[in-house]
């Protein structure tokens, strides 16, 4: 989650919003017409001690300098930040872009002169709530925070760092709000925050000592790792996010004061739980400190639904159009389960794609793409199990600057089949103006640094199956999906010969169907695969188009996703498509 750190190019695109236009009023003045708006949507950001202190908008003085850059900011439509594509996206309650009137406004006061007005007119300078956030005053029932302050140099790269604190939970709990709090917003970049577990007998003492022995040993890591205590329902190598600080992110709250359902998060206690801050600083440029914290506001008795927010589409990954196998040798990029090849020198366009399908129907509230300097574009599309898609979230003009989140107006409901397909692009060539070196190879790693590349679609949904009315036990005996029986459908691999039939995509003399554990593909399952017989079975293929199907036409293919029954067809919306050795014959085509 980067930000740039010129810092004059991060303050001309704060957050801004102005009002209608003077009309008959005459000339607009800052005092009459500007100040009311700018005091409401923007001095939250642009005052001392926050993330534009070097621009505060409290008075006309320090606005003035602004006022030619804010107006081109504005009429490209950069200022306030919000680059989604309105004829490809839902409709998002918290969207921040300016009526035409109000850019009309600002435009017409700048080039009036930017006049002050009568000071009379000036509304009072408005009071934020400081600390913790809560709507309704309550203070945090557990505060978690980081054992010591952060020291900052004044300039110069700080790389990532970590820190670990114990959970001081003997049971666990249900979070019906939180909020990631920088003591330091100035210097805090984003946080991310997740919660882990040790084997039993270790600490995050025995990190540092077991990470030193494999490096002598010549090991790839550590035999000490921590594991997700909270994990996506589809995929348990993937952390539930437990909690985000970004710029205009902190306090969040579930269930029916935000949502309109019975939602919360899972926080777990016991021996070997511990809170995981990643969190990025930026260099200022004087030396500064910070001691960051979680807060968490707890309910009475679990909810009906548990909220995630993991990766969310992340079970397969494509590079430029190829299915990446899930046991190919290298570093596994971070949220994913592959090793994604890395971004050519002076790439122009490479291309990330991630699959996930839901076997329950889950009810989508937020989306957040996250990645690095070179990504310039994300896209997430539904494919519903009836074969329409639609694109849900489209972001063209990627900033890596601005790390927002896209609150739907209406929560997404979709039924069991659906799958979430994300395009992501990244520009590693000369006419990136934030890429710090084209001539070099960029990385998907774990634990990236700036310099590194991230896919990571973010979603926060709820599973609509599952109920947990009822299950007050102490969760931390056994993963909590273990103890939910859900009636879901099921992953399925299928061998048989592609056709197209004349605009379908229909997998023809197919064998029987197999149930999956997973929804990617792995070498040794296609190796198995090659001596499955075909069979006289018939599916229609849906959201294949991501696969460049084309090119396996007639070919001998095995399958994977999630079965679809039907009285007039079976149905697969494809998560995995991978070719076969052989032919089907040319009348298949």
């Amino acid at each position: 989650m980067e930000r740039n750190s010129n810092l004059i190019g991060w303050v001309m695109v704060g957050a801004l919003a102005f009002p209608a236009a003077a009309g008959a009023t005459g000339i607009p003045t800052f005092t009459r017409d500007i100040a009311p708006i700018l005091f409401k949507n923007c001095a939250r950001c642009h005052r001392p001690g926050d993330i534009a202190s070097l621009a505060p908008f409290l008075s006309f003085d320090t606005v003035r300098p602004w006022a030619k850059a804010m107006k081109d900011k504005v009429l490209l439509r950069e200022m306030p930040p919000w680059p989604a594509d309105l004829a490809q996206s839902l409709k998002f309650r918290n969207d921040a872009r300016l009526k035409q009137a109000d850019i009309d406004t600002l435009v017409a006061w700048v080039d009036n002169g930017a006049p002050k007005g009568n000071d009379s007119d000036l509304p009072p300078v408005p009071r934020f709530a400081e600390g913790w956030l809560h709507p309704r005053g309550l203070k945090p029932d557990l505060v978690i925070s980081m054992p010591d302050d952060f020291h900052a140099p004044a300039k110069g790269e700080i790389p990532y760092l970590r820190y670990l604190v114990k959970v001081p939970l003997s049971e666990d709990v249900w979070v019906a709000a939180s909020q990631a709090r920088p003591s330091n917003p100035a210097l805090v970049h984003h946080m991310a925050i997740t919660e882990v577990m040790f084997d039993n007998g270790m600490t995050p003492a025995d990190l540092g000592p077991m990470e030193l022995l494999a490096k002598q040993l010549g090991l790839p890591s550590a035999p000490v790792r921590t594991r997700p205590a909270v994990t996506a329902p589809s995929n348990a190598a993937i952390f539930d996010m437990l909690g985000v600080y970004t710029p205009g992110t902190t306090f969040e709250m579930y269930g029916p004061e935000t949502y309109g359902d019975d939602s919360a998060k899972l926080l777990r206690g016991g021996q070997n739980f511990y809170i995981n801050f990643n969190i990025h600083y930026q260099a200022t440029g004087k030396p500064e400190q910070d001691r960051s914290a979680i807060g968490f506001w707890f309910r009475k008795g679990p909810p009906t639904h548990q909220m995630f927010r993991v990766p969310g589409a992340a079970d397969t990954i494509l590079a430029n159009g190829k299915e990446l196998l899930a046991d190919t040798p290298g570093i596994k990029a971070e949220g994913t389960g592959v090793a994604i090849p890395p971004i050519p020198p002076q790439a122009e366009n490479y291309e990330v794609t991630g699959i996930t399908a839901y076997t329950e129907p889950v009810t989508i509230y937020q989306f957040q793409p996250h990645a690095h300097l070179r990504a310039r574009a994300f896209k997430y599309t539904v494919v519903y199990p009836d074969g329409r898609e639609q694109p849900v979230l489209s972001v063209p003009k990627y900033d890596f600057r601005w790390q927002l989140a896209y609150d739907l107006e209406t929560p997404l409901k979709l039924p069991a089949g659906s799958k979430m397909v994300v395009t992501a692009h990244y520009d590693n060539s000369p006419n990136n103006k934030y890429n710090p070196a084209p001539e070099k190879e960029v990385y998907f790693r774990a634990q990236n640094q700036s310099w590194d590349e991230m896919f990571t679609p973010f979603i926060q949904y709820t599973i609509d199956n599952e109920n947990l009315v009822g299950d007050h036990r102490n969760l931390s005996k056994s993963p909590p999906t273990e103890q939910r029986t859900r009636n879901a459908l099921q992953i399925s691999e299928v061998v048989g010969c592609l056709s197209q039939n004349p605009a379908l995509w229909m997998l023809t003399h197919a064998g029987a169907p197999l149930a999956s554990t997973t929804q990617f593909t792995t070498a040794v399952e296609l190796k198995a695969a090659e001596g499955k017989a075909l069979g006289d079975g018939g599916y229609r293929l849906l959201g294949v188009d991501v696969f460049r199907p084309s090119s396996y036409l007639g070919q001998k293919v095995a399958v994977k996703g999630v079965l679809i029954p039907d009285a007039k067809e079976n149905r697969l919306n494809v998560t995995s498509l991978q070719p076969l050795s052989g032919t089907c014959g040319n009348d298949l085509r």
